[in-house]
């Protein structure tokens, strides 16, 4: 699979621009100070975290560049209503369940949640493309993960390929 196109790198660049400005904004603190429509939007946007960090830890080395360009996904998905520690709490329960279900496991337990909407299953796909070439290079692990989201995500080959070029 070939996720090294120009759509996908103006997406990463994107992302990474987002990261490094979203400091301005008053986002919610922490985890445990979480009104009804913060759980809201994190019980909405936390499949597409999960899918992007998916891609961060699958060669073993979360990347700087890739975790700036998954805050950035973060940061305009929710409009900068999430902290950079709301994201780490995210990111230290997808460590805990990859060690506890296995990641093909979990990439399951994500698909699950974003079954009902088409949409929502090709955009974590595609942002987690993005991510994934934060560091100007796809490792095989990031790969087989992103093929292995395609498929649990119920997003053929040609599909993948399509949405890989027409962010």
């Amino acid at each position: 699979m070939n996720i090294n196109t120009s759509v996908v790198q103006r997406l990463r660049d994107a992302l990474l621009d987002e990261a490094r400005s979203a400091g301005a904004q008053q986002p919610l603190a922490s985890s445990d100070d979480v009104s009804g429509q913060h759980q809201a939007l994190l019980e909405r946007f936390t499949p597409f975290a999960e899918t992007m960090f998916l891609v961060v830890i699958a060669d073993g080395d979360e990347d700087p560049s890739e975790l700036d360009a998954l805050r950035g996904a973060m940061h305009m998905l929710t409009a900068d209503q999430l902290s950079d520690d709301v994201l780490t709490d995210i990111f230290q329960r997808c460590r805990h369940n990859v060690a506890e279900f296995g990641i093909q496991r979990y990439i399951e337990m994500i698909g699950a949640r974003l079954v009902g909407d088409r949409l929502d299953r090709e955009t974590a796909f595609t942002l987690a493309a993005a991510v994934a070439m934060a560091d100007d290079r796809v490792h095989g692990a990031e790969a087989d993960i992103l093929e292995s989201i395609a498929e649990y995500f119920g997003i053929s080959s040609s599909a993948s390929r399509r949405l890989l070029e027409e962010i």
